[in-house]
């Protein structure tokens, strides 16, 4: 009895102290959390009232997103202007394309003009003219002759013993060459194909090239005949031809010797059987 209350008494000592340090324990993390959770607080009432004032100002920001209005104002109404112009530009473009086309087509309409005979298909009355007609003349180019060289033309009568020297040609008329290409043409050394330089019984020549090579390289001249045509008869080989012919092993026994001369006790056990073996799975007694 006296063992069991000291026991008990140290266990309760032993307890006591476990639970107190626990506490302790509790108590100080609890303290920690909230140290912590008041430090965010502070940090967190420091920082917005940091940002308000230095990085994000309100009043910065709204004076900077007035300035911007008014540039983009300025940039919208800067683009409106050059794709106004842009588009007078392509209407010009246009415009000019068109009259091209017309004065085109009016330069290629000259042959139905009206003449002093006969009215022009473009004209509905006789008595009155078409302005397409007007169009064609403005149009059409006037003089259609077509310009002549000057060197001929001279005042001075040529006498037969007197001399005129033509002006040098500017380029050659004709598909002439140079007559040192021609030259070079004409005297370069013969370069003949490969179907040129091939004789036409190369084939069968090499043929025979090959089976005369094949004849030198022959040690008879026999040809080989297959096993069914040959005329002798067949000769077995020296190991079956003889009474020492090879044992029978692995295709009737694989024993050396013979089961009969074996006799009964092939095998011989060593140990005795053992009874718990033989009951095995059975109740026993």
């Amino acid at each position: 009895m006296c063992a069991i209350r000291i026991q008990m008494a140290w266990r309760g000592y032993l307890g006591r102290m476990e639970y107190h340090r626990e506490l302790a324990a509790k108590v100080e993390e609890r303290q920690l959390n909230y140290f912590h959770n008041m430090a965010t607080k502070i940090k967190k009432v420091w920082k917005g009232h940091y940002v308000r004032k230095n990085v994000y100002d309100y009043y910065a920001m709204k004076k900077y997103l007035g300035a911007l209005e008014e540039k983009n104002k300025i940039v919208r109404e800067k683009l409106r202007e050059y794709e106004e112009e842009m588009r007078q530009r392509e209407e010009l473009e246009a415009e000019v394309k068109q009259l091209e086309k017309y004065d085109k087509y009016a330069r290629s309409c000259h042959y139905m003009m009206s003449t002093q005979v006969k009215a022009g298909v473009f004209v509905k009355d006789s008595d009155q003219s078409s302005g397409f007609e007007e169009q064609i003349k403005a149009v059409f180019p006037k003089d259609l002759s077509k310009k002549k060289n000057k060197w001929h033309k001279t005042d001075k009568k040529l006498d037969d013993n007197s001399t005129y020297e033509l002006p040098p040609l500017r380029r050659v008329q004709g598909p002439f060459k140079n007559p040192s290409v021609v030259y070079m043409q004409r005297h370069k050394s013969l370069k003949p194909t490969l179907k040129v330089q091939t004789d036409f019984n190369t084939e069968d020549v090499a043929k025979e090239k090959d089976i005369q090579e094949e004849w030198c390289k022959r040690v008879i001249d026999a040809e080989f005949a297959p096993f069914s045509r040959m005329k002798y008869e067949y000769m077995p080989s020296l190991h079956k031809n003889t009474q020492f012919s090879n044992v029978n092993y692995g295709t009737k026994s694989f024993r050396e010797k013979p089961v009969e001369l074996l006799g009964s006790n092939q095998f011989k056990t060593v140990f005795k059987n053992i009874p718990e073996f033989d009951n095995m799975g059975e109740t026993y007694s």
